[in-house]
């Protein structure tokens, strides 16, 4: 069963995983600057990291070709 069958889906799934990595940066990574007390190097990390592999399947996906 393939889950991704047309080029629509592939692209609105690349947008989805944009879109989640910008919200995941947000709550990890900027969201603690707003209340200096609840900064912390894990959290930091944990965003960043959560980010990048968000961010990097969106890429992958909007580069992939669907195959017919």
């Amino acid at each position: 069963m393939k889950i991704i069958r047309t080029e629509k889906q592939r692209e609105n799934l690349a947008k989805y995983f944009w879109d989640m990595s910008k919200v995941a940066f947000a709550v990890f990574v900027a969201g603690p600057f707003a209340k200096p007390e609840t900064l912390s190097s894990t959290g930091l990390l944990v965003g960043f990291a959560i980010g990048f592999v968000l961010a990097l399947w969106g890429y992958l996906l909007d580069g992939m070709e669907v195959s017919k």
